[in-house]
C-alpha cells in the first residue's frame, strides 16, 4: 500500500494551490509540466509545509496553536507554507519562539489537510439512514456497560413517538412510568438523537434539582465527547463537537453549545440543566424534558408542593412558545402531586403505565406465567416486582408502592373505599364459586363492546344483611354474544336465575335482544335495566351505598386460593381509585367490576327492608349508617 502523502499545498514552484482527492504532489498537469521543466536547470527545493514531520506520523507532542496562532494563520501561514518567509521571520514579527512558530505550522498543515477533506465530506447514507428511526440510532451509537444493546422495548417506541409527535406539533405531554424503566437513560439517548438531527436545537432538561438536571446534561456531554463513533459520523475531519475554545461558547454540566450548529447568531445553548426551583432567565427552548422532578420527600408537606406548582406556573410553563415541545416524565409521588394536576389539564396528552397490568387473571404464585402481562418482561420481570411490594408491605408502605408502581394514586378525602375497609372483609376459608349457606344470588353486568365487560355475582343473606362475593368475570368486549355466553354459563354453575343489567347507550340492546329475549324465558330468568346517573354514590341505591358495608364488615371476599386472590385483587384495585366521577374527569382508571358490583345493591336494599318490614320493624331508607337492633330488655332499665 504507498505511503499516504504528506503534503499539503502543490510541489510546483509559485504555486499556493491546496491539494484536493487524489492530488498528491501537483494541483494540476501544468504544474507538473513546469516543476519538471526547471528540474532539469537546477533543483526545486521541498515546501516547508510539504517536508514530512513528527506530527504526520501522530505526534501531538510538536504541535501547538497558542494565544498568536490566529494571527499567524491569517497573516504568516501561506507566507510560511510556501517558503517566502522563515520561521526566524515569523517569531521575530509575532514577538515569540521559534519553537512556538514551529508547533503553529505543524498546526497549520492539520488545519490546511482537513479543512481540504472538509470540502468534500458529508455524512454517510447509512449514517443518515440511522436517523430515520430512534431505535436504529440507539442500537448504532449506544451500548451498556458489559458492550450489549440496549432494549427498546414497545413502551419505549410508543412513549419516542409521542415525544416526536410533541415536537413537530409544539405539544405537551405527561409520561408516568414505574421506576427503574430505563426513562432517563431512553431520554439521554434521546437528547442525543435529536442534537444529530439538529444541532441547531435547544433542549432544556429540568431535574428534581440543579444537580440531578447536570448529572443528565453531563451524560449527554460525555456522549459527545468520548463517542467515537458519533464523531466519525457527524463532525468534519478536524472537528468535535465541543467549539473552538477561543470561540466564547460553554461545555460544562451547566450548559452547552455544539460546534456543529450551521446557523450562527442562536444565543440559546444546545442544552441547559434546570433544578425544580431554579431561575430561568431568558432562556429559549424547542423541547423541555422534566425528569423525575417530583419525589417522595418534596410532596409530603403541602406548602413544598404548592411551591412546585407556583413555580411550573409562573415560572418554567412561561419558557413554552408555540412550537415548543414540553414533555413531563415521572411516577406518582403523592394524590396532590404536580402530576395530579397536569393529568387533569386537557392540554396535555397522557402515558400512563403500570408495571404490572392490572387486568390479569394469572394467579400471583404462578411466577413464570407473568410475561405479557408485565410492562418490561425482558428487564422488570413479576418476581422483581413482588419483592418490592414485600419491601414496601414490610415498611408500611403498600400504598406508596401501588401509587409509585401502578401510578394510581388515592386523592385524601375523596376516598370511598379505604384499603382497610376492603381488607377486613378478606375471607381466607372461602373460595370463588363457593356459595356458603342458603343465600340468594343476583349479579350485575356492566356490559361493553370494545372496553371492558364486568360480571358480579353476589349471595345476599337478607336476616344478616350480609353479601357474599360468588365469582367475577372481567374480559375484553364481546357484547351481546360474550353476555348471553355468561349468563348461560352462571346458570348452568349456580342456577343464577336474577340479573341487574345496565342500561346506558350501547347496554340497552343487551335486554332488547331477540336471543337474550328467548334465554331469559326459556330459563325463567329476571332481568332488571339499570340507569346509571349522577346516582353513582347514593347512599341507598349507588356503588358509594356499599362502603357501609365494608366498613361494617358486612361483604365477605373470598380469598382461600390463588383464583380467588386475582379476582377478589382486580375488584380491590378499582374499589381503591373508585371516585364516581364521569369516565371523561377520570384519569383512566377502570370502574367496570366496581359498577357491576354495585348495580344489586337495589335487589339487596329491597330485601333488607322486606326482611326488617317483616321484623314488625319500621324502616325508612335514609341514612345507611342506621341499623337495627333487637332489645331483649328496657332501654331504661
Amino acid at each position: 500500500m504507498p505511503e499516504k502523502s504528506t503534503r499539503v499545498i502543490c510541489a510546483g514552484s509559485g504555486c499556493k494551490k491546496r491539494l484536493k482527492g487524489k492530488q498528491r504532489k501537483f494541483c494540476s498537469t501544468t504544474c507538473n509540466k513546469r516543476t519538471w521543466a526547471q528540474s532539469q536547470n537546477g533543483e526545486i527545493k521541498e515546501k516547508p509545509i510539504n517536508k514530512k514531520i513528527k506530527s504526520d506520523s501522530g505526534d501531538s507532542t510538536s504541535v501547538r496553536r497558542g494565544n498568536f496562532y490566529d494571527e499567524f494563520k491569517e497573516k504568516y501561514g501561506e507566507e510560511l507554507a510556501a517558503g517566502t518567509l522563515t520561521v526566524g521571520e515569523i517569531a521575530q514579527a509575532l514577538g515569540t519562539t521559534s519553537a512556538t512558530v514551529s508547533r503553529m505550522a505543524a498546526a497549520y498543515k492539520i488545519d490546511v489537510k482537513n479543512e481540504v477533506a472538509a470540502e468534500d465530506w458529508e455524512i454517510s447514507d447509512e449514517t443518515k439512514a440511522s436517523l430515520k428511526n430512534f431505535s436504529s440510532f440507539r442500537n448504532r451509537y449506544f451500548a451498556t456497560e458489559t458492550g450489549e444493546k440496549y432494549e427498546t422495548a414497545d413502551f419505549h417506541k410508543n412513549w419516542i413517538n409521542n415525544i416526536i409527535d410533541a415536537i413537530e406539533g409544539g405539544k405537551e405531554l405527561i409520561i408516568l412510568s414505574p421506576p427503574r424503566h430505563g426513562k432517563t437513560e431512553l431520554l439521554i439517548h434521546f437528547a442525543v438523537y435529536q442534537i444529530m438531527k439538529n444541532p441547531n436545537i435547544r433542549i432544556m432538561w429540568v431535574g428534581g434539582n440543579e444537580d440531578i438536571a447536570k448529572n443528565a446534561v453531563s451524560a449527554v456531554l460525555e456522549h459527545l465527547d468520548d463517542n467515537e463513533r458519533l464523531q466519525e459520523d457527524f463532525c468534519a475531519p478536524g472537528k468535535k463537537f465541543k467549539p473552538d475554545n477561543r470561540s466564547g461558547k460553554m461545555w460544562s454540566q451547566n450548559q452547552f453549545t455544539v460546534g456543529t450548529r450551521t446557523v450562527p447568531g442562536i444565543k440559546s445553548p444546545t442544552m441547559v440543566a434546570v433544578g425544580k426551583g431554579g431561575k430561568i432567565l431568558s432562556r429559549d427552548c424547542d423541547l423541555i424534558i422534566a425528569d423525575d422532578i417530583e419525589d417522595h420527600q418534596t410532596t409530603m408537606q403541602p406548602g413544598a408542593r404548592e411551591n412546585t406548582r407556583q413555580w411550573w406556573t409562573t415560572t418554567l410553563s412561561s419558557r413554552k412558545e408555540e412550537h415548543t415541545a414540553v414533555v413531563v416524565i415521572g411516577s406518582r409521588q403523592h394524590s396532590d402531586d404536580l402530576y395530579h394536576h397536569l393529568l387533569a389539564n386537557d392540554s396535555f396528552d397522557q402515558i400512563v403505565e403500570t408495571a404490572h397490568n392490572l387486568d390479569c387473571q394469572i394467579p400471583d404464585h404462578e411466577v413464570d406465567e407473568h410475561v405479557e402481562c408485565m410492562l418490561w418482561p425482558g428487564k422488570r420481570t413479576f418476581k422483581w416486582l413482588n419483592t418490592r411490594m414485600q419491601a414496601a408491605e414490610t415498611t408500611g408502605g403498600r400504598k406508596i408502592f401501588e401509587m409509585v408502581y401502578y401510578n394510581q394514586a388515592f386523592v385524601e378525602g375523596t376516598q370511598i373505599f379505604t384499603m382497610n375497609m376492603i381488607d377486613q372483609c378478606m375471607r381466607p376459608d372461602l373460595v370463588i364459586g363457593q356459595v356458603p349457606g342458603n343465600l340468594y344470588l343476583v349479579a350485575g353486568l356492566d356490559p361493553a363492546s370494545s372496553g371492558y365487560q364486568a360480571a358480579v355475582l353476589w349471595g345476599i343473606n337478607a336476616p344478616r344483611g350480609e353479601l357474599f362475593l360468588i365469582d367475577i368475570e372481567n374480559r375484553q368486549g364481546g357484547g351481546v354474544k360474550h353476555a348471553l355466553q355468561i349468563m348461560s354459563d352462571w346458570l348452568h354453575k349456580y342456577d343464577l336465575q336474577h340479573w341487574i343489567i345496565e342500561e346506558n347507550g350501547f347496554q340497552t340492546a343487551i335486554r332488547q335482544d331477540d336471543k337474550i329475549k328467548e334465554f331469559v324465558l326459556r330459563g325463567g330468568i329476571t332481568m332488571q335495566g339499570h340507569v346509571t346517573g349522577n346516582n353513582k354514590h347514593d347512599p341507598m341505591y349507588g356503588v358509594g351505598s356499599m362502603a357501609g358495608l365494608f366498613e361494617n364488615q358486612k361483604i365477605h371476599l373470598p380469598v382461600g386460593d390463588s383464583e380467588s386472590q386475582a379476582k377478589v385483587n382486580a375488584y380491590r384495585q378499582q374499589l381503591l381509585y373508585f371516585d364516581g366521577k364521569p369516565v371523561s374527569q377520570r384519569n383512566k382508571e377502570k370502574t367496570d367490576i366496581v359498577m357491576a358490583g354495585g348495580f344489586p345493591m337495589k335487589v339487596f336494599r329491597r330485601m333488607n327492608k322486606e326482611q326488617l318490614a317483616g321484623m314488625g320493624l319500621d324502616y325508612e331508607a335514609s341514612y345507611t349508617d342506621f341499623g337495627y337492633t333487637e332489645y331483649n330488655e328496657a332501654p331504661w332499665g
